[in-house]
């Protein structure tokens, strides 16, 4: 560029709806912010930039917006614009199978050559989440650099001012760039006025000032579509950067062609700042904030930051057991689907797309939706696949040094968990394509404490991060345990619904903590777990037509048992609960009194699912919700129907579950 007084500008943004969102987020996304902001760069030829949608929004946009795809062809014949690429789907490269990484990356290159003729030489880094052990990979796809935030960079010992351009890292010699995307930046734009980011500009000490962000917060997140269109922010700051002849745009590709690298850097596992908050367990999350908050308001924050490192993504694998089961089971399908056709593989990269595994400020695992399509694409997977549907299985599928039960027809797949409570994980109909107990537990967040969460901005637009939100609301109950279904609890005389809905455990031996002995016999797989004259077994046998469970136990007189399934019926408000023809809403509570079982009715299954009892017994529903935030504040969501079924006496019970077929009498 010549002159040093010259600071290049590396404007990237990073477009992304996660697989199974719903089609009007897409439709809503797309007019808000992906439409308007490429009219107003149209507008604007000289103004280079690098452009990442990943695969779901391209595979959207050509579908519903083909005119679309045209555009962004015009913008990179003239060069204004370079593509990125990601894992095509945007899994978190680092958390899933090396072939599945160089698969996922190859697809996208694939992609964008097929539909633009170039080849794409960066990537974009999934939540920026770097771990060492990907870069092998990153090389082998031929990918030349990535970007990250300037945190890893300061958490490996860089100080900020010489981040300014791109680093060298390497593996046995071969070497990848490496860029760090400005904080300050990300905070600056869009939601502060032109003349605040032209003066940072101005000021950066160069030779690059890197922006790459959300393309989401030009337009959908609150606020902001008034403020970049409607009173213009985007236009005013093109226009600013065109007439200030000491800011240059470059694309990423183009700056590494006219600027060395600044040196070496080996980065360590990191991911921006904020995920190092989110992924800490709740009690220490809250302190980390306050402890942040706290050098902020003492102005001492930068001179301690390099040093605050949170936790990391993989956490999330530890805080929700749930996150876990279902990235263990993609592992477990990616294995028995390897070498199969690319229509399988599809379906299994769909099923990596990373949002439903995590929780931040956007709902992700807290979406049930999200969950649901993650558990539909490994079910397709596997179908598709043509591998071996019928079987049983006995290994540490979770990776937590206790074995599993798997158990699978072509009907249905199963998963029990003999070291907590016998309990049964995961109930999937392969013909629905559902996990019918796809539940999320209720479980404490660090904000749910906050007396008010993040500061609002000052002038500009706030960004996410500062909207304040009003505190939750009291008397929030969180579970225990995981919310899996045959849950077994020793309860007391008196226990009551009240006690069990709002989580009043006093006196109740939850057998969820305790480990059974799993053994096989001639009826099935047995679980057992005695202690001095009590005596409890569940006999657990997959059939054509769902589960069935028998229950046979010995109890002191004074405790009853009582046996917990938790079902999520997608529909919430529009499905129902049915006994002997009376309905109730399945987000409705109800003591059904003595039944012989009930019927779920949601429309999103062909089928109505069933429970049977063998003999009558006393039942209790109630649904239950989370609260969770996203960008929008605070959102309560149905999470699953509870039933609690209370068992007097001594001798058995027995279950059956599954979609209604012929030979099942209704309930």
């Amino acid at each position: 560029m010549g002159s040093r007084t010259e600071v290049a500008l590396l404007f990237g943004v990073h477009g992304h709806q996660p697989v199974g969102n719903f089609p009007w987020i897409f439709e809503e996304a797309f007019e808000k912010a992906y439409r308007p902001f490429m009219e107003v760069v149209r507008d604007f030829p000289s103004f280079s930039f690098t452009l990442h949608y990943t695969g779901p929004l391209w595979e959207w946009i050509e579908r519903e917006r083909s005119w679309f795809m045209e555009w962004v062809g015009e913008m990179v014949d003239r060069g204004q614009v370079e593509i990125q690429v990601s894992g095509f789907y945007e899994p978190v490269l680092a958390a899933i199978p090396v072939r599945d990484r160089l698969g996922q990356i190859e697809m996208a290159r694939e992609y964008v050559k097929s539909r633009w003729g170039v080849v794409p030489r960066g990537l974009w880094l999934t939540e920026r989440v770097w771990e060492p052990q990907i870069l092998p990979q990153l090389l082998e796809a031929g990918i030349e650099h990535v970007v990250v935030d300037d945190y890893h960079f300061l958490c490996a010992g860089r100080e900020e001012g010489e981040l300014g351009g791109y680093f060298l890292t390497e593996d046995e010699g071969e070497t990848l760039a490496v860029f760090p995307i400005s904080e300050r930046l990300r905070y600056l734009i869009p939601f502060r006025p032109v003349d605040r980011v032209m003066d940072y500009l101005r000021d950066h000490p160069g030779p690059g000032a890197i922006i790459h962000d959300d393309a989401e917060k030009f337009g959908i997140w609150p606020g902001t579509h008034d403020w970049v269109y409607r009173k213009g922010w985007l236009r005013r700051f093109l226009e600013a950067v065109e007439g200030e002849p000491r800011v240059k745009t470059l694309t990423f590709s183009r700056f590494m062609e006219e600027f060395p690298p600044q040196g070496r850097v080996y980065l360590p596992t990191a991911s921006y700042f904020e995920m190092g908050e989110w992924s800490l367990p709740p009690e220490l999350a809250r302190e980390f904030h306050r402890l942040v908050e706290d050098l902020k308001a003492k102005g001492e924050w930068e001179l301690y930051r390099p040093f605050f490192r949170g936790g990391i993504w993989r956490n999330f694998l530890v805080k929700y057991p749930e996150a876990n089961h279902m990235h263990k089971r993609m592992v477990w399908v990616s294995k028995r689907v390897s070498g199969v056709d690319l229509e399988a593989k599809k379906a299994l990269y769909r099923a990596q797309c990373n949002d439903a595994y995590w929780h931040g400020i956007f709902g992700g695992l807290y979406l049930p939706h999200l969950r649901r399509t993650v558990y539909s694409h490994l079910l397709e997977a596997e179908a598709q696949a043509g591998v071996g549907l019928e079987g049983a299985w006995v290994e540490d599928l979770d990776a937590d040094g206790h074995e599993e039960l798997i158990l699978s027809n072509k009907e249905y797949l199963v998963v029990i968990k003999p070291s907590q409570g016998g309990s049964l994980v995961e109930l999937s109909s392969r013909v629905e394509g559902v996990n019918i107990t796809d539940t999320l537990a209720r479980r404490f967040e660090h904000y749910h404490r906050e007396e008010e969460i993040h500061r609002r901005g000052g002038d500009g637009a706030p960004s996410i991060h500062e909207y304040a939100k009003a505190p939750p609301r009291e008397g929030l109950v969180y579970d225990p345990l995981p919310r899996y279904s045959f849950v077994d609890y020793l309860v007391p005389e008196g226990f009551s619904m009240g006690d069990w809905e709002e989580g009043r455990w006093e006196g109740v031996r939850l057998l969820g903590f305790q480990g059974y002995h799993l053994s096989l016999g001639g009826g099935g797989w047995t679980l057992l777990w005695e202690e001095g004259d009590t005596r409890l077994e569940k006999t657990y046998r997959l059939l054509p037509r769902g589960l069935e469970v028998s229950y046979a136990f010995s109890l002191p007189q004074e405790v009853a048992l009582a046996v917990g399934i938790d079902l999520h019926l997608p529909w919430a408000d529009n499905a129902w609960v049915e006994v002997a023809g009376r309905r109730v809403a399945a987000t409705g509570r109800k003591c059904w009194g003595k039944i012989g079982g009930w019927v779920c009715r949601d429309p999103s299954l062909s089928s109505p699912f069933v429970v049977t009892l063998g003999k009558e017994e006393e039942v209790w529903q109630v649904p239950f919700f989370t609260l969770s935030q996203s960008e929008q504040g605070l959102d309560e969501i149905y999470q699953g129907t509870g039933f609690l079924v209370v068992v007097e006496g001594g001798g058995g019970v027995t279950f059956s579950l599954g979609l209604k077929r012929e030979e099942m009498s209704d309930a």
